[in-house]
């Protein structure tokens, strides 16, 4: 039997560290699983650190910056809109509404796009710029009309027409900053 740290070393030596590699040495030596995962999170995560720190100053704002409007893409348009919605109490087809196409961002209250950025924990600008991005995912249908530009339509006729039931109003008020009283 192979001492573990002469295989942990191997590992580390490898030409390449990569999770082909990985699952070699886990099926030779599954009683090292769980040193062998770590060291592999380890090295990766040194590898990645390395890339970053050697990336000039405005590549790492921008893909800072780009990583936060995907988390607001995601969570109003993606994957995890099903959570957020529920969290905040709305629907789940308002919120993937509430993309430039859909809603004039000039006409979303200020106090709704800060408080959608207080809850995905990200700055004001970049929830304006997953909105303004949307959805993006191109969907065909046949028509018998050629399609035309329609314009946005102003957030408070976005609400209008969502058929919000009187809780999910609460919740969006909460949104806005108002105790739905007004």
């Amino acid at each position: 039997m192979a001492n573990r740290d002469d295989i942990l070393n191997d590992f580390t030596v490898e030409e390449e560290i990569s999770l082909a590699v990985l699952k070699t040495y886990l099926q030779r030596y599954p009683e090292y699983t769980k040193d062998l995962l770590a060291l592999f999170n380890e090295l990766t995560m040194s590898d990645l650190e390395a890339t970053e720190a050697s990336q000039p100053l405005e590549t790492k704002a921008m893909n800072l910056g780009d990583s936060r409007v995907q988390h607001v893409r995601q969570l109003l348009f993606g994957k995890g809109v099903k959570e957020f919605a529920r969290e905040l109490g709305l629907p789940r087809a308002f919120l993937m509404g509430l993309n430039a196409n859909v809603v004039h961002l000039g006409s979303v209250p200020a106090e709704f796009l800060k408080h959608l950025a207080a809850k995905l924990d990200v700055r004001l600008q970049d929830v304006i710029s997953g909105l303004r991005q949307g959805d993006s995912q191109a969907v065909a249908m046949k028509s018998d009309i050629k399609p035309g530009a329609e314009s946005p339509i102003k957030f408070q006729d976005y609400v209008d027409q969502a058929g919000l039931a009187e809780k999910e109003q609460r919740a969006l008020q909460k949104l806005l900053g108002s105790d739905g009283s007004d």
